[in-house]
């Protein structure tokens, strides 16, 4: 998608996603949860629950600061006249990459949307965790 929409159309289409994403992983790793605890596998309980804390900090804390951010930017980027590129981060005007509120939004959005990568891939780590726990008991029966 962002190699093919414009930047803001991008963001403005992740803004719907990521909710979404966010709170069917929850739903999903909660029943996950409740199987793993049914079954009497505290292991993959606790694992399972480091995984739903992830994702429920980026569902309740990353996604809409983030996204709030970026509208702030999409804001002082239509004033610029930018925005509206495909496949690029930021204007190759350099008077517009260097516009000092552009810059500071771009740096805060940067720092939140690294975190809630940084999250998502701690939870995909521990889901491998989870994947071979739950190979291993599977071979075991």
């Amino acid at each position: 998608m962002f190699k093919n929409l414009p930047r803001h159309t991008f963001g403005r289409l992740q803004a719907k996603l990521f909710p979404a994403y966010f709170l069917f992983s929850a739903v999903l790793v909660a029943i996950s949860i409740i199987t793993s605890t049914a079954l009497g596998w505290s292991v993959g309980t606790v694992s399972l629950s480091s995984i739903l804390a992830t994702i429920l900090t980026n569902l309740v804390y990353f996604e809409p600061k983030t996204t709030a951010v970026m509208f702030e930017r999409h804001i002082v980027e239509r004033k610029l006249g930018t925005g509206h590129e495909v496949g690029m981060l930021k204007s190759r005007d350099p008077k517009i990459a260097n516009d000092p509120d552009l810059k500071a939004l771009s740096k805060k959005f940067g720092m939140l949307h690294g975190m809630s990568t940084l999250m998502n891939m701690a939870a995909l780590g521990v889901g491998c965790y989870w994947i071979n726990f739950l190979t291993q008991q599977i071979v075991a029966r």
